[in-house]
């Protein structure tokens, strides 16, 4: 038996992406101030009227460039949420008109190039730039311990169990750091096996799954990769689902049951295609319950579903354990 899990929104509470833009936002103008004292202990051979004269006459560098990227960061996230918008406005048929699976997931694998194009702003900002996985790994830690993450309950009892019973426990993300999530998730390494985006320190290049250790899970699919885009980047749900197929393969599992759990669009594919598919949601108007349900699929709470139903929703793990697995 295999589990899969989503991260973002699924083991966690709310997307967590902005807190880990807004921790490199604070590392990078944490750097910024330390080599800017750096250079003011550098500079005390200089003459206290220049540098008086300098400080009158233009405001802080450290100041400006940490307001600089910011601002940087503000212009992709516009020109992502821009970008999205006319996609899903421009699209035909429109979703009320999409009534089948297919039509669906013909939509979701449109978007892969405004995922691409934001993954490139998000390079050319380099906002990620410099940041150790250590660093990533500890800022998943910290923002789970001091509540700004919040785990969904039951979590860590529910990996806790399966992985007693010789489970092998995965994490598919979409989200930019896997060392983060590895930290957000608090189990020692080894014990879950997170698939996702790595960012590479020395330029901040949001990288594919395994390019780090020059394993790359997913081949590029476009006809003239570059080098440094020869790991495919997870951006979408067919990424999530070739990402899941490969892990199975890997580990000689096509044949045998897996279970998925995801909480939006991204995690349709992997849903329809699980043993059973758990979406997890506050309650049932989840967007991905209601375009499931669009699209012709039965989706009832655990509590309420058959042995045999395919799909099944739950607003968290500890529901999960008691009515859908024998677990302590």
């Amino acid at each position: 038996m295999s589990i899969f899990l989503d991260f973002d929104g699924t083991i966690t509470t709310e997307d967590t992406v902005t807190h880990l833009a807004n921790f490199a936002l604070r590392f990078q103008s944490d750097r910024q101030l330390h080599d800017g004292d750096s250079s003011v202990r550098g500079a005390s051979s200089s003459s206290t009227s220049a540098q008086l004269q300098d400080a009158h006459s233009s405001e802080d560098p450290v100041q400006e460039g940490a307001r600089d990227l910011s601002s940087r960061w503000d212009d992709v996230v516009r020109a992502y949420i821009s970008d999205y918008k006319s996609h899903v406005s421009s699209y035909a048929p429109r979703a009320e008109d999409r009534e089948c699976v297919e039509d669906e997931i013909a939509f979701l694998r449109s978007q892969k190039h405004v995922e691409t194009r934001s993954l490139e702003r998000i390079n050319n900002c380099a906002v990620f730039r410099g940041i150790s996985r250590d660093a990533f790994s500890e800022a998943g830690r910290e923002l789970v311990r001091d509540g700004t993450v919040r785990l969904r309950p039951g979590f860590d009892g529910f990996v806790r169990a399966a992985l007693a019973k010789g489970w092998r426990v995965n994490v598919v993300s979409v989200n930019w750091s896997a060392s983060f999530i590895e930290g957000a998730c608090g189990f020692s390494e080894g014990e879950i096996h997170v698939v996702a985006n790595e960012v590479r320190e020395g330029d901040g290049v949001v990288l594919g799954p395994g390019a780090l250790a020059g394993n790359s899970l997913l081949a590029d699919d476009s006809e003239h990769p570059s080098r440094e885009q020869e790991a495919r980047n997870l951006t979408n749900s067919c990424d999530k689902r070739d990402a899941v197929r490969e892990v199975r393969r890997i580990h000689d599992a096509q044949d045998k049951p897996f279970f998925y759990f995801g909480d939006s669009t991204t995690d349709m594919e992997c849903l329809l295609e699980a043993t059973r598919g758990v979406v997890i949601a506050d309650d049932e108007t989840s967007t991905l319950i209601k375009t499931l349900r669009r699209v012709g699929k039965r989706v009832p709470h655990v509590r309420d579903a058959e042995a045999s139903e395919a799909l099944v929703w739950a607003s968290n793990f500890e529901e999960v354990m008691h009515s859908m697995f024998d677990l302590p």
